[in-house]
């Protein structure tokens, strides 16, 4: 069934690529540290093994529960009362992504190779939150440049209450003309640690890349608005802008985890990066329905 989907989208979008994330429709699935987990999708349903007091947080959808096929996947919001890994997954949480947890030390790989230039992520979802919470997916497409790994393009999206399967699209930002080495898709069922909410239930499906971006085809953002420096920046980082309707920056890691928000006044903005680790991050120019009206990137170095 999944297959005559893909197939009936080639056709009908003719030369528009569609690219599907490898078990991006959940159908296959291994048993590993004594639970279920879908292939090529790292869980945190490890953290359950470890402590019985932890709970598991994926789970293999049927029925009603699926878009298509056989199986879709289900994130819930667990709390994690036993937490081996405190510095990189929070005590209320859920989340999967394309890579794999690395135990000693603790760290995330992320990612499948992948070399192409989509135009976005799409996937079918359907979301049941507690309370205010929000749901969370994105798309980071890198490259190896010899000492670490640039971001080639980013995106992602937020997921409101969903009663029934809605496709969703997320459109990828180019920073970079050259074409990745890897992708990394990730989905949460509580975007943030300030929001999350025990019980929230995010159910996604069918995820594929779709499109082509060809390398004269970079967004067209309003940069000649947006003033950032310096860049890189080790204990402030300014950003300036004169976008109408401009109210908010949210300020993104290189995993998609939102790590602040802050009010645009008199048109600028100031950043703690002395805060941050090294890296690379990624910023929202928002409005007051939190509309993206422009994105950017930034360095932190130490």
């Amino acid at each position: 069934m999944k297959k005559q989907i893909l197939l009936s989208a080639l056709l009908s979008w003719g030369t528009t690529a569609v690219i599907a994330q490898p078990n991006g429709g959940f159908e296959n699935w291994v048993t590993a540290f004594s639970q279920e987990n879908p292939v090529g999708w790292q869980t945190l349903n490890f953290l359950a093994v470890m402590s019985p007091l932890n709970h598991t947080s994926a789970f293999k959808a049927t029925g009603l529960d699926k878009h298509s096929g056989n199986y879709a996947l289900k994130l819930k919001t667990t709390n994690v009362v036993v937490n081996p890994y405190p510095s990189i997954i929070s005590d209320t949480t859920s989340g999967i992504f394309t890579g794999k947890l690395v135990f000693s030390p603790p760290s995330y790989k992320y990612g499948f190779p992948y070399t192409g230039r989509p135009e976005k992520l799409e996937f079918w979802s359907k979301y049941a939150p507690i309370g205010n919470d929000t749901g969370f997916a994105g798309v980071l497409m890198l490259k190896w440049n010899g000492f670490t790994r640039d971001t080639i393009a980013y995106g992602l999206v937020y997921i409101n209450p969903t009663p029934s399967y809605t496709l969703f699209q997320v459109d990828l930002t180019y920073y970079s003309l050259g074409y990745p080495d890897s992708a990394s898709i990730a989905f949460r069922s509580s975007k943030d640690t300030i929001s999350a909410r025990v019980g929230s239930t995010l159910y996604i499906d069918d995820v594929a890349l779709t499109g082509w971006v060809g390398i004269d085809e970079l967004n067209s953002l309003k940069t000649d608005k947006v003033k950032i420096f310096p860049n890189p920046a080790k204990g402030e980082l300014n950003i300036q802008t004169k976008i109408e309707g401009a109210d908010n920056v949210n300020v993104f890691d290189s995993s998609g985890k939102l790590r602040g928000v802050y009010k645009i006044q008199n048109n600028n903005v100031s950043v703690n990066t002395g805060i941050f680790a090294a890296g690379n991050y990624f910023f929202d120019i928002i409005d007051k329905k939190d509309k993206v009206l422009n994105k950017g990137k930034f360095s932190v170095v130490k």
